[in-house]
């Protein structure tokens, strides 16, 4: 059986407990294991390097490597090797629908340079008048680039829609994105946020610029995983893991189904295979 050659994990919910603000030291400690065993690290998530950079503690050697964006940046040896902007017609037309509705807002970075490491803003808009405390709280951010009616300049790569749960449902709020941009899709990603992707587009459709790059196959591949948006790299690499606190679907698809998040079960898998040199040693952490 081949050696793993490179870890993509997920972060939110699964190296990043929800309701955490940073990684774990473990976590992080076992990242720079892997990295010291020769074995690549990267995340394989929605957000965007800006963001992620918070998350493990400014440490950037963490974020050389990676599919971000849900799949629409990647990253190489810190060089972005691809980058697929979202339609501002599209992302427009959500806003539109969107303002009028209470519990509900699409969510942005202002524009990044190509490295990804211009100083984070981060847009609310579609709000409704006196609903920007309420989402401050809610996801923890501060809207730093401002709550704005209309989309910044430039390029956007990454759009999330934040849902306040106590007025609208997950599932209503797909329904009102799916049927104002039907050629998109809105899966979630966390227990709050829907992404906001071109119709077909998810983390996978990258993966193959990643290998390429790597000359590696995708069974020299591990994925950590969790939830909705993780479910195309787990159907499609063998090496698939799924916290025990993921959705049922993603614990299903998974090969392998470990301890939470908030048990470090992500953690645990990394460890084991930074001691043994990439080996699967499915004992140590099943």
């Amino acid at each position: 059986m081949p050696k793993i050659r490179l870890v993509l994990a997920d972060i939110d919910g699964t190296l990043l407990p929800f309701g955490e603000s940073v990684v774990r030291d473990r976590t992080l400690a076992a990242v720079h294991a892997l990295r010291d065993a020769g074995i690549l690290f990267g995340p394989a998530s929605g957000r965007e390097r800006c963001d992620l950079v918070q998350f493990f503690h400014g440490d950037e050697s963490c974020l050389t490597t990676g599919i971000m964006g849900n799949g629409k940046v990647v990253y190489l040896d810190d060089v972005p090797v691809y980058r697929r902007p979202l339609s501002k017609e599209r992302l427009g037309a959500l806003v539109g629908r969107i303002s009028r509705h209470r519990g509900i807002c699409l969510t942005c970075y202002r524009p990044l340079d190509e490295r990804g490491r211009s100083e984070q803003g981060f847009y609310g808009l579609g709000l409704c008048a006196g609903e920007q405390e309420r989402f401050t709280a809610l996801t923890g951010e501060s809207f730093s680039a401002g709550v704005v009616t209309d989309l910044p300049e430039g390029d956007i790569t990454t759009a999330a829609v934040v849902v306040d749960k106590s007025c609208m449902s997950i599932a209503e709020a797909q329904e009102l994105l799916s049927s104002t941009c039907p050629d998109m899709d809105f899966p979630q990603s966390a227990p709050f946020v829907i992404d906001v992707l071109d119709h077909g587009w998810t983390k996978l459709s990258a993966l193959p610029i990643l290998l390429d790059h790597l000359q590696i196959g995708v069974d020299e591949v591990m994925y950590l995983g969790d939830s909705a948006n993780d479910l195309t790299m787990m159907e499609a690499i063998p090496h698939a893991v799924c916290m025990g606190d993921g959705t049922e679907e993603a614990r299903a698809t998974a090969r392998w189904v470990v301890d939470t998040c908030d048990n470090d079960g992500a953690t645990r898998v990394m460890e084991s295979l930074a001691a043994h040199a990439g080996e699967l040693r499915p004992e140590e952490w099943v």
